[in-house]
Formats: C-alpha cells, structure tokens, sequence
C-alpha cells in the first residue's frame, strides 16, 4: 500500500491511510525505526521516505517480522545473504499460515454446505 500522494502527510493521515494507531507510529519513530521531520510548530510530517519506510514496516510486521529483524535490516542495508534468510523464513511461515487458513476455509465452507442442506430439508419438508 503505497501512498500516492507526494506532499508531506500528516500522522492522522499515515494512520488512517496504513491502518496503524497513531501510538504505534509514535513508537516505531522512539525506538529509530522511523525519522521523522517535524514542521515550525512541532507537528510531525511525513514525507515520501517516511511513507515509503511504513508501508516497508507494514508489510515486514504482516509477514511476521519481528521489530528487532526490522531494525536488523534498516540498520544494515548491505547485509544481503542476513536479509534473505529473515524473508525466506517469513516466506516460509507466511506460506504455511496461507496453506493453514485454505484448509480452515475448506472447511468452514464444507459446513456452510451442510448446514444450507439441513436447512432447506427442514423448509422443504414444512411446505
């Protein structure tokens, strides 16, 4: 999800647009995962590479990274073959979830099926 508009946005903004709390933002800037400028009145704006490092922080934390191998990447962007194993792992285990939740939806949708047949004998048989 990345952002299409190129001003500097608001906080508020980035929050909405990236479904993140206004806290969690305030957070990744504490703990240096974002830099973020701040206008004459202290307000924070983002700008094209703040939104670009959030959408990247969005997408590592739905992949299953945790904040220290976030870090670990944005602190050492040469260590390519340190990188690769972080996302081949995520790569792994977010299949595996993928793989899990198609099985659940077999199933919820195979009970859907028997619960909808159930139901239209009971109205078939009431008529």
């Amino acid at each position: 999800m990345t952002s299409k508009v190129e001003k500097n946005r608001y906080i508020g903004d980035v929050s909405a647009e990236f479904g993140l709390s206004i806290y969690a933002l305030r957070y990744y800037e504490k703990i240096g995962l974002l830099n973020v400028p701040r206008d004459e009145n202290g307000i924070r704006l983002f700008d094209a590479d703040n939104l670009a490092r959030v959408d990247a922080i969005v997408h590592y934390r739905r992949a299953g990274l945790t904040i220290k191998q976030i870090q670990h990447i944005f602190v050492t962007p040469d260590q390519d073959e340190q990188h690769l194993q972080i996302l081949f792992k995520a790569k792994r285990d977010l299949n595996q979830k993928i793989s899990d939740l198609m099985e659940t939806m077999k199933y919820l949708n195979f009970k859907i099926d028997y619960h909808q047949t159930h139901l239209n004998e009971k109205e078939s048989h009431t008529r």
